[in-house]
């Protein structure tokens, strides 16, 4: 595993909470907000290329290693597996990932309610607001800091 390690949510990060994916039959819909804020984490993590992502979003329920993998377009390289514990709070589910995994280096980009709590006493956790995700100035900074701790 790479010295350094995302998880990854998706709604609320990577596009706004409550942008339709799926239709009635569980298949992914074709809309252009999904994904949308893509862009802003392919660059910020550009010049780290041993960033390693874990998906941490329910999306890892509803498809696949490759599904995931493709979603995550030009990351998708970066692609290291699923939270494999699905026990809420999610905030514990990552936190219980990491240790199992020995990581020591990682940060966990997500909106969920569980991490705006951890947050608060635990810089790993960056907080996304739903409507904004990683295109905030804040949480973009708090990801620069990170990559630049080296």
């Amino acid at each position: 595993m790479a010295s350094k390690v995302l998880y990854l949510d998706f709604d609320g990060v990577l596009h706004p909470d409550g942008t339709e994916a799926i239709d009635d039959r569980g298949r992914l819909i074709a809309n252009p907000a999904l994904f949308s804020w893509l862009p802003v984490l392919v660059e910020l993590l550009k010049p780290f290329p041993e960033v390693r992502i874990i998906v941490s979003s329910d999306w890892r329920r509803l498809f696949d290693d490759a599904a995931l993998i493709r979603l995550l377009g030009p990351l998708g390289n970066r692609f290291a597996g699923v939270v494999e514990r699905i026990a809420p709070p999610r905030a514990q589910e990552i936190l219980h990932d990491a240790q199992t995994r020995g990581l020591s280096d990682w940060i966990a980009l997500d909106d969920h309610r569980s991490v705006h709590q951890a947050a608060r006493m635990d810089p790993r956790f960056i907080a996304c607001e739903p409507v904004l995700g990683v295109t905030s100035d804040q949480v973009q900074l708090a990801v620069r800091m990170w990559l630049a701790r080296g």
